[in-house]
């Protein structure tokens, strides 16, 4: 069989998790590609758009801000590219610092990165930075990447200066962390666009993605040999998609990345490029060399190795030693999500047994090589019994935990929050499939058949939550507590009347869309009598609190699951009780109602009221 190497394996291994990987910044990426006489990983620079139309249509500076591998600095490369193409020769600009001019006849300073630049040349550009960002009629505008540490930095060191212009270096520090606190883009009283690519949305995940998987270098393994048996171009195939047909592997890792953001794990793009690398050329066989190159592929595929090259695995960098793997936050992901340890008897009956037979076509008819042929010889061999002791079960374990993660990978979404073959069963995040249906259902479609059951839900795990009853109640909310000092977390007592579910002409529970954010937030509704009508308080529902109040809304106890999680619900009970009465206010009401509530004979809350 006649093999040809692809140069571009050895391109793509510059992005990898290899300890000589040389793609640390946007420079070195750029010097491989022409090294290897590669096109470069077209990625792309989303935000690239706001970046124009600040300084060309509004005349602001732009901060380009985020951590380590979002894309800062190839966001400056390109804009300087795209608009100053005779001056290519000018980059990255004496001390990382570029001049250009405007239309409107201003000087635009770029600098690539804060922390490349010298002292000296940060403190001749302090003055004239500031005065961009606080005075309409600065002859400067700004574009600059820093991330946050470095940001504030820079304004608060030279805030402790003694001299007349120290309030105003102050002045743009506060006001920085304010913005990065409250994920502010603009300010009335700043000159400025700061713009946080930590937000990476879906489009760029497939994006980046994309660029990988349709290089046009592709095309010249159509000639080798090993075209139907090669591992890179078995793996690469399934993370491929048309638009007919979507690869379930690459929705679910869409999926996974999602949910991480959602959880504040924010991916940056270098470690996305990473990802869709290590799952191509991903080795287990010699973790110090964790990448495939051409020759490698061809022993795996003549020595029939392919559980050395599984994607899956690769995909949670099991491919890489432990401490290399948890360095990469991508594969901590992952490994935070638990695939390949978290699962349940129903999945896995479904992987030994091969019961139920519909469900076993699914996983398994699909794609075989790293399904049927890698599990089912170790699979016989431990029903036949002759796995005995913990050494020869081994690796049975192992090619067990390996399905999980391939099964995580390749089950249908569920459409059930107590569908036990979902493959959120075979994570930490049980409901993590409702939890992203529900942001689509908030963000794109605004579908009530989908949101109202969930909030359903959420009402029904509140209120077990508050009351430590297992109520069934979830058409009205009581913001129950305790009478006294006590360390129990929950009460029975309520010092307002239940809030209904969706009554908008009463105080009413509501799901919104956090815009910034990008996930839901549940705040109590103030009755349209109200003009304006009020912000009131909102509880954060990052995807572990959503968890942990669908699990405790379908059976789970309250105090097994987490006591933060506890905390953050008893605190938006307290500042939503104290908002709700501030509008309430009646200045003849010396009576407060109290409710003391209890279980009824269905499982319904029941109240009787004293006065206090």
């Amino acid at each position: 069989m006649h093999y040809i190497a692809n140069p571009l394996t050895a391109f793509l291994s510059s992005y990898g998790p290899s300890s000589s990987s040389d793609a640390l910044c946007d420079e070195n990426a750029v010097a491989a590609a022409r090294q290897s006489a590669m096109q470069p990983i077209d990625t792309v620079a989303p935000r690239l758009g706001d970046v124009e139309q600040a300084i060309f249509v509004d005349g602001t500076s732009v901060i380009l801000t985020g951590t380590a591998g979002d894309g800062k600095t190839y966001h400056i490369r390109r804009f300087f590219e795209t608009h100053f193409p005779d001056r290519l020769a000018d980059w990255p600009g004496d001390d990382g610092i570029v001049t250009a001019n405007l239309p409107d006849g201003r000087q635009l300073r770029i600098i690539r990165d804060l922390s490349e630049v010298s002292d000296e040349e940060k403190e001749n550009e302090l003055v004239a930075f500031t005065e961009a960002l606080t005075k309409t009629a600065s002859k400067r505008l700004y574009l600059v990447a820093a991330n946050d540490g470095q940001l504030l930095k820079y304004f608060r060191d030279a805030a402790s200066f003694s001299d007349d212009q120290c309030k105003q270096f102050s002045l743009v520090h506060e006001r920085l962390a304010e913005m990065l606190r409250a994920d502010e883009e603009t300010r009335s009283d700043l000159r400025l666009k700061l713009i946080n690519l930590s937000r990476v949305a879906d489009s760029t995940i497939d994006q980046i993605f994309g660029a990988v998987l349709n290089h046009p270098a592709w095309s010249r393994c159509n000639d080798c040999g090993g075209k139907d048996v090669c591992p890179i171009r078995l793996n690469r195939s399934l993370l491929l998609e048309t638009s007919e047909q979507q690869s379930p592997f690459r929705h679910r890792l869409r999926q996974g990345l999602r949910l991480a953001a959602a959880n504040d794990q924010h991916v940056p793009i270098r470690q996305l490029l990473m990802l869709v690398v290590n799952i191509l050329l991903g080795d287990a066989r010699q973790p110090d060399a964790p990448l495939l190159t051409c020759a490698t592929a061809q022993r795996r595929a003549v020595d029939n190795e392919y559980r050395y090259t599984n994607p899956y695995d690769n995909a949670a960098g099991m491919n890489l030693r432990p401490e290399r793997r948890s360095a990469n936050r991508v594969f901590a992901v992952f490994e935070v999500f638990g695939i390949g340890h978290e699962t349940n008897n129903l999945i896995d009956t479904l992987l030994i047994e091969n019961e139920p037979a519909d469900r076993r076509s699914l996983l398994f008819d699909g794609e075989q090589t790293y399904g049927a042929a890698l599990f089912e010889p170790l699979r016989r061999e431990y029903h036949r019994g002759n796995a005995r002791d913990d050494r020869s079960i081994r690796p049975f374990r192992s090619a067990l935990e390996s399905q999980r993660r391939r099964a995580f990978f390749r089950l249908p979404d569920d459409h059930s929050a107590r569908d036990m073959h979902s493959p959120w069963q075979l994570t930490i995040f049980q409901y993590g499939g409702c939890y992203l249906r529900l942001i689509d259902a908030l963000e794109i479609t605004q579908k009530h058949e989908i949101v109202d059951p969930l909030l359903r839900l959420l009402i029904r795990g509140l209120n077990r939550a508050y009351t430590g009853m297992m109520t069934v109640d979830d058409n009205k909310l009581w913001l129950a507590g305790t009478v006294g000092k006590t360390d129990d977390p929950a009460g029975r007592v309520a010092t307002i009347e239940a809030i209904d579910r969706a009554n908008t002409t009463a105080f009413h529970t509501k799901i919104e869309f956090d815009l910034i954010k990008r996930r839901p937030l549940f705040r109590i509704a103030a009755p349209r009598m109200f003009r304006p009508v009020p912000a009131m308080p909102a509880l954060d529902l990052k995807p572990l609190l959503f968890e942990y109040l669908m699990r405790v809304a379908n059976g789970s106890l309250p105090a097994s699951f987490s006591r933060q999680c506890h905390q953050e619900i008893r605190h938006f009970a307290l500042v939503t009780i104290a908002a709700m009465r501030k509008l309430q206010q009646s200045a003849d009401d010396d009576l407060e109602q109290v409710n003391v509530l209890a279980l009824g004979p269905h499982g319904e809350i029941q109240a009787s009221q004293i006065g206090v």
